[in-house]
């Protein structure tokens, strides 16, 4: 029970006793009692002392006009003023602003000025440290124009050694621009220009495990250079998957294929069949529900998933519990391969025989080098290098499809080569080439291995993965906030403090640009990076401003947000007007008006 509740209580209880006091007074007097106008007057004066006395110890709240704030933070112009009736106060990253106060950040300043309840922005906005504070409060901000620059930018988090990965984005401001990927080596590795809406894609290829920084380069139509920043890469692999391959005869198809496979990282066996009872490869694998859960992906031919007879349905409840399953042709698509792959809810559209693959024209010799890698003594790197005749590469005359069919690669030409579709927990593909081990033996390895590891990267068992310690970029002296943490936590040997109000979150101020690390308490650990504070100066400004956007939406749908705030009134005038009533009530108490005659006499 609060105090006001406490007093309004005692004091209620002690009007009600003066009021019994009064009433068994006057019936004790009999004739020598008051008048009843003296009664009532003495009975009504009581309430009104003891509610005079409650509000001057707890006074009624009076509305006051909440007050403004213009804040200046980066980008604001040395000579802002703030608005009519303001405060001007200026943010660590705004500049010398001629007459404005030096905050340490938004808290301090609303602390400050506890009657704001208006915030006016200028410059590019507030910075994620002061963004927790503005919630709630009515937000005036007008972007400033958007230099000229990259506003957008993707990459993945992280990629396997030796696969391929894609970086996109968006300009604004520059048509007719070039964007350029160089590798680590300093090399384009790609390059394109901007389509009509300022978006690019380019790609790239990770090479060995560990941290790698490639570069985005923004160029005029005029080759004059825009903007140029580090694209960080974590190029890293999980335990090596466990793939089995099943083959119904030896030939350069499975050669290559477990050779590529080895190479990107995968703990490959392989059985195939010779004829006559003869098996070659590994040692032989039985197909049956406890030797299929040790594998994450199986890769079979027809004439091998025909042999496999009833452990196909062996084959398929694992494929329920999660392992990826490819089919493959060894030949034109016969009416056998047909029903096989109908049975799994791939129909083929189109004819038994064999058509070319269209290939797409060869790179240049410059970037084909870096999509090849750094050659050795034994393989130099101009052998990687395919010439201008590209090989013939065949496939099926039929097209994958079905109802819930997804296809998964295409040629140059649009033509579906492979498809997946779910089953269960897991996935099944099929893939319609039938010597994709010419582009190998062509120079075209970096195609061969798009083609491939897109296939199986889209149906292995998924492994867990290391959470990532944030998403988007950050940069140095900005405030990020890392989650899913434990206490022990640390950041490059660092000790994190763990926010009590979320259990698992804890904010962190890089101090230095670069690869940091974060450490948690199970042992794993996360790296990543951190760009200087000038880099991507448009990507951070349009980020401020969709920030911002959000804030500003989320105070305008606030109620009350504008309104009058209530505050305690002065206590004084209920005192005086207590004093008075109270001697009122005492003088009128003793006096003798409207008392009887008699009691007069």
């Amino acid at each position: 029970m609060s105090a006001q509740a406490i007093t309004a209580l005692l004091l209620g209880a002690a009007v009600l006793v003066g009021w019994a006091r009064l009433i068994l007074w006057q019936r004790a007097a009999g004739d020598l009692g008051a008048r009843p106008w003296r009664l009532a007057a003495l009975m009504l004066l009581q309430p009104i002392v003891a509610l005079l006395l409650f509000f001057g110890l707890f006074p009624p709240a009076l509305p006051v006009a909440g007050g403004t704030l213009t804040v200046a933070t980066q980008g604001s112009s040395r000579f802002a003023s703030a608005v009519k009736g303001a405060y001007l106060v200026a943010l660590p990253e705004a500049p010398d602003v001629a007459g404005a106060q030096a905050v340490p950040d938004l808290a301090t300043a609303l602390r400050r000025y506890p009657d704001t309840r208006r915030l006016v922005i200028l410059g590019q906005g507030l910075v994620a440290r002061d963004r927790d504070v503005a919630p709630g409060l009515a937000i005036d901000y007008t972007p400033p124009p958007s230099p000229s620059g990259i506003i957008a930018l993707a990459r993945p988090d992280r990629v396997a050694p030796g696969t391929a990965f894609m970086v996109g984005g968006q300009v604004a401001g520059l048509s007719k621009a070039q964007v350029e990927l160089l590798d680590p080596a300093g090399r384009i590795t790609d390059a394109a220009p901007v389509d009509a809406d300022g978006r690019f894609s380019l790609t790239g290829t990770a090479r060995a495990a560990g941290t790698a920084e490639f570069t985005l380069r923004l160029r005029r139509a005029d080759g004059g250079l825009v903007e140029q920043a580090v694209v960080p890469l974590l190029v890293e692999g999980d335990a090596a998957p466990r793939l089995l391959i099943l083959a119904g005869a030896p030939g350069p198809e499975v050669k290559y294929l477990r050779r590529w496979a080895t190479d990107a990282g995968y703990a490959v066996t392989l059985n195939m069949g010779a004829g006559g009872g003869v098996a070659l490869g590994d040692a032989p694998v039985a197909i049956n529900a406890a030797s299929l859960r040790r594998y994450d992906l199986l890769i079979v031919d027809d004439r091998a998933w025909a042999g496999l007879g009833g452990a196909r349905g062996a084959v398929l409840d694992a494929v329920r519990g999660g392992m990826g399953l490819l089919l493959r042709g060894s030949g034109p698509a016969d009416g056998t391969l047909r029903g096989q792959w109908r049975a799994l809810g791939f129909d083929l559209s189109g004819g038994n025989g064999i058509a070319p693959i269209a290939l797409p024209a060869s790179l240049a010799a410059d970037r084909a080098r870096t999509r090849a890698g750094i050659g050795s003594t034994d393989i130099p790197a101009d052998l990687n290098i395919g010439d201008d005749v590209l090989p013939e590469v065949t496939r099926m005359d039929g097209l994958p499809a079905g109802r819930d069919v997804v296809p998964l690669v295409q040629d140059s030409a649009g033509t579906p080569l492979a498809a997946w579709r779910a089953l269960g927990a897991g996935r099944v593909a099929v893939w319609t080439g039938l010597d994709s081990f010419g582009l190998v033996l062509s120079g075209r390895g970096d195609l061969y291995g798009d083609w491939w590891g897109r296939m199986m990267a889209a149906v292995v068992r998924p492994a867990p993965g290391p959470v990532p310690a944030f998403t988007g970029p950050a940069w140095v002296q900005e405030r990020i906030s890392l989650c899913g943490l434990k206490p022990g936590a640390r950041i490059d040997g660092a000790p994190l403090s763990i926010d009590p109000a979320t259990g698992d979150c804890a904010a962190w101020w890089p101090d230095r640009a670069g690869w940091h690390q974060l450490r948690r308490t199970d042992g794993s650990a996360a790296a990543f990076y951190i760009y200087p504070a000038n880099a991507l100066p448009t990507l951070r400004a349009a980020q401020l401003y969709q920030a911002m956007a959000l804030l500003q939406g989320a105070g305008q749908k606030g109620d009350g947000v504008t309104a009058a705030r209530s505050v305690p009134g002065p206590s004084w005038p209920w005192f005086i007007g207590w004093l008075i009533a109270s001697a009122l009530l005492w003088w009128f108490e003793r006096s003798r008006i409207g008392r009887t005659a008699l009691a007069a006499a």
